[in-house]
């Protein structure tokens, strides 16, 4: 495996890569055209990277590299009231994307990622938290009510509770304002 170590550095910043950009590094490194399925191959058989989804790989063993494979996305729902100390129990991901994707529940990396699609005008209200290693993004409290509210999931009193008294009134309002059109 020639460009191995070349590969490694060349894509250890990235949270995520597709198997076109690793074709496009080969190509630049003067490989021949048909090496990129092997050499991919090769480095899965070998777990010098992880499998995310068809087409999409990375080199770190970290959960929050998980969404940027639905770009653009942002981890929400119940894995937001987690990270919000909302909820105790650590959720698995929950990814919120407006890709055309198959929706629900997927193996990825050993944990139970779920995935749901919004339409592009509800794809607002997050922000970005500082990972492990990376950057993500991940719905503000508001955004995560409303969401709730969108999927029609419902949580226990206490946890209600514990939601109302973190939410930002004014901020809620305004969002809720970009879900008149559901009426």
């Amino acid at each position: 495996m020639k460009y191995i170590n070349e590969f490694l550095t060349h894509f250890s910043e990235r949270p995520t890569f597709t198997k076109v950009e690793v074709e496009r590094f080969l190509k630049q490194s003067r490989a021949g055209r048909t090496y990129s399925k092997r050499f991919v191959s090769n480095l899965l058989q070998h777990q010098r990277i992880i499998r995310i989804t068809k087409g999409v790989y990375t080199l770190h063993d970290n959960a929050e590299v998980i969404g940027f494979a639905f770009s653009p996305f942002y981890y929400g729902l119940m894995y937001a009231l987690s990270y919000y100390d909302i909820i105790e129990e650590r959720a698995n991901p929950i990814i919120l994307t407006t890709r055309i994707v198959r929706t629900g529940t997927r193996n990825i990396m050993g944990l139970n990622a779920q995935i749901f699609r919004l339409p592009k005008n509800l794809f607002f209200g997050y922000v970005m938290v500082k990972g492990t290693e990376f950057y993500y993004p991940i719905s503000d409290i508001e955004k995560t009510f409303l969401d709730l509210r969108y999927f029609k999931i419902n949580l226990n009193e206490r946890v209600m509770e514990r939601l109302k008294q973190k939410i930002n009134r004014k901020k809620l309002k305004e969002y809720s304002k970009m879900y008149q059109f559901l009426r």
